[in-house]
């Protein structure tokens, strides 16, 4: 049976199926055998590593498809592109996936850029925008990407667990995410200024503290000197306070 390589990052992009889809793909293989090519690029696993699993684990065997791709990005383009095409995810998880992307989609953006400006291309095409090509990937808005995007930095992990499986819309997430995030900060300004107070409070005793062993060590060098000591003590004080 023919080994294939697992890339760890190729496999990452790649949400995981269920225990029970993974059930039911298994009794599948059993009884039909693996029937859909596995998809490899360099003969490494672009689609099919579920399978590719359970084939090894029954010793069943496998057809691949090969792609060609001039280098990484290339592929993991394609393997998000084909999960979108694929699968039926919530409109979260899409942008979610679709995000994954961001930096390629960044660095095309400004590779186009540089070609229009170094070849004096005329263009009456608006510059291209990175929230617009993600949307055009994940089939939303650019607004509904801004908003994922907050989701997915800001969220609460109760709020991003559930418009990720979809029990949430994007925009009931984003007002949680945002009502989280400011209650965070009116509870971060409400320890700050509990905390100054507490400095405060700190610092007043110290020089009170300070204040009263200078005073009880002056009252008490005083009770022992002479008058000498005295007269150039007090010429000293009338020069400080000048």
């Amino acid at each position: 049976m023919k080994e294939l390589t697992i890339n760890s990052e190729f496999h990452e992009l790649i949400p995981p199926i269920s225990p029970e889809e993974y059930s039911l793909l298994e009794e599948s293989l059993l009884d039909e055998g693996c029937r859909e090519a596995l998809v490899t690029w360099n003969d490494t696993i672009l689609d099919g590593h579920n399978r590719y699993e359970l084939c090894q684990k029954h010793e069943i065997g496998f057809k691949c498809l090969e792609k060609e791709f001039d280098n990484e990005d290339e592929a993991k383009i394609w393997i998000i592109r084909n999960q979108l095409a694929r699968r039926n995810l919530p409109p979260h998880e899409r942008v979610r996936l679709a995000l994954i992307l961001k930096p390629i989609v960044e660095q095309k953006i400004k590779d186009k850029e540089h070609e229009r400006k170094t070849t004096s291309q005329i263009s009456d095409e608006s510059p291209l925008r990175t929230d617009e090509e993600i949307g055009r990937l994940a089939n939303v808005s650019r607004n509904t990407v801004r908003k994922s995007e907050v989701i997915e930095k800001e969220a609460p992990p109760d709020v991003k667990d559930a418009v990720r499986k979809g029990k949430m819309s994007i925009n009931k997430a984003y007002k949680a995410t945002r009502k989280a995030v400011e209650q965070d900060s009116k509870t971060d300004k409400q320890l700050r200024k509990e905390e100054k107070a507490k400095q405060k409070a700190t610092e007043s005793k110290t020089k009170k503290l300070v204040k009263s062993k200078t005073l009880g060590k002056l009252r008490y060098y005083w009770s022992i000197a002479d008058d000498d000591e005295r007269k150039e003590f007090k010429q000293w004080i009338k020069r400080e306070g000048n």
